[in-house]
């Protein structure tokens, strides 16, 4: 404004107030009377420049009784003493909507008259913004999973009171910290580059798993799920992680595999010893008996038994790097091993592909054909196809009765002489793994339905 005061200062005044779309008013310096107001103010606030100057600001101040109109008076002599001041002031317009203004006020001189001059800018969405911006930092405060957002240059900027209390550091010390300095990283390529390729692919998130390293020198196990932030350009400007607590399932996936070793060396020895006796006892010495059929029976079911809970030892953990599975090509590698000459099992064409562990999804098929032979008889017939966001394996066999529907995932569950009662809860552990649900469905008149819904594809 000094600049242009100083030529043809009349008709520039005019120009800027006529084509502005703030609000800007021209007042006397010493007097405050208002000398000018631009166009602007009749979209603003619904009154024509000579209706504003007209009106007193207190008429134009949302919720007058509140009015600090010292608190202005302030800010207009700061701008007086200062040359400038800025503040943050609710109107209301003239059919009595009410928002959000920002001020700055300058000091100038116009025509050789010293003058006000403010600059009213509608900052209500900014408001607005700001709120939500608090609530959603009030939310993520109270969430009980470790929340953090790192940087364009990969340093923590932000941490909730979880992630704090998880790290054993405080909120100062975490904030623009090398993230890789707290956690140690079970990744073999630079989790940083991982992220940073995010941002070609927003809608994708990464999961990291890793040991915190804490200031008293105990460790936590963590896994965590990050995504990037919001960008125009698609250029990385940071990234937004959750974390979750592993440590207590690393115990338990530690101690399963230590049980599966113990089952593999102190129960599966001894059981072939005794089968490899049982085995003498016919064919060195001859002996030919009903109580030696039975034994047989009795160490192939053991063998049975020490196989399927080997399978939920190894199942039961989460599936970390899954890839793409061809389910089709799994069902029929699953059905060739399953000991049926006369049944039938019916692929839909566009059974599709999911990521997950191709062996446990193979498995997972096994066990489920291997149920339908088990309790419908070797010339079942099997019917496998898709769901919006899953699939069902149904077979032509005698069902399950309503009593039993609700405990067949359960441990020990199985109807057959034969059944270890292992083979389904296996399924709903491969399920599990994979972060999928397997539930009973309705089959139509008779058989059994097993559905596998949340599956990624």
């Amino acid at each position: 404004m000094k600049e242009f005061a100083a030529s043809n200062p009349d008709e520039t005044l005019l120009d800027v107030l006529e084509n502005a779309n703030d609000v800007i008013t021209v007042r006397d310096a010493e007097t405050g009377e208002t000398l000018a107001v631009s166009g602007g103010v009749e979209e603003m606030f619904g009154y024509t420049p000579e209706e504003f100057t007209a009106r007193s600001i207190e008429e134009y101040s949302a919720d007058a009784e509140a009015f600090d109109r010292e608190e202005i008076e302030t800010r207009f002599e700061e701008a007086r003493r200062e040359g400038e001041a800025t503040f943050e002031w609710k109107v209301k317009a003239r059919d009595g909507t009410e928002f959000w203004t920002e001020v700055n006020l300058s000091r100038t001189e116009i025509g050789g008259r010293d003058c006000l001059l403010s600059v009213v800018r509608d900052i209500d969405d900014r408001k607005e913004k700001e709120s939500e911006l608090e609530r959603y930092k009030r939310l993520v405060s109270l969430v009980s999973d470790p929340v953090f957002t790192i940087d364009e240059d990969d340093r923590i900027d932000f941490v909730n009171d979880a992630a704090v209390s998880l790290s054993g550091y405080s909120r100062e010390e975490l904030r623009g910290a090398d993230p890789s300095r707290i956690v140690e990283s079970e990744e073999d390529e630079d989790e940083f580059e991982k992220i940073h390729r995010l941002a070609d692919a927003p809608d994708d998130s990464v999961r990291l798993e890793g040991t915190v390293q804490r200031p008293d020198g105990s460790t936590r196990t963590i896994e965590a799920n990050i995504a990037p932030l919001p960008t125009e350009n698609g250029e990385f400007s940071g990234a937004v992680g959750v974390a979750r607590d592993i440590t207590a399932r690393k115990e338990r996936e530690e101690h399963l595999k230590r049980f599966a070793s113990v089952l593999s060396h102190d129960l599966r020895n001894p059981l072939n010893a005794a089968q490899a006796q049982a085995t003498l006892l016919r064919e060195a010495e001859g002996v030919e008996s009903d109580y030696l059929d039975t034994l047989d029976r009795l160490h192939e079911r053991m063998a049975d038994i020490v196989d399927d809970v080997l399978t939920l030892a190894r199942e039961g953990t989460t599936v970390e790097d899954p890839e793409p599975v061809e389910l089709r090509r799994a069902v029929e590698k699953a059905w060739e091993s399953t000991p049926s000459d006369e049944g039938t099992v019916v692929v839909a064409d566009e059974l599709g592909t999911v990521r997950g562990d191709p062996r446990r999804v193979r498995r997972l098929f096994e066990n489920l054909l291997d149920n339908a032979v088990t309790h419908a008889g070797p010339d079942v017939t099997v019917r496998v196809e898709p769901l919006p966001d899953g699939f069902a394996v149904t077979d032509d066999g005698p069902g399950i009765p309503p009593e039993e529907r609700d405990s067949v995932f359960e441990y020990g569950y199985s109807t057959a002489e034969r059944g270890t009662g292992f083979g389904l809860n296996i399924v709903a552990e491969i399920a599990k793994a994979h972060g999928w649900s397997v539930s009973l469905g309705d089959a139509d008149a008779e058989g059994t339905r097993f559905e596998v819904t949340g599956v990624s594809r």
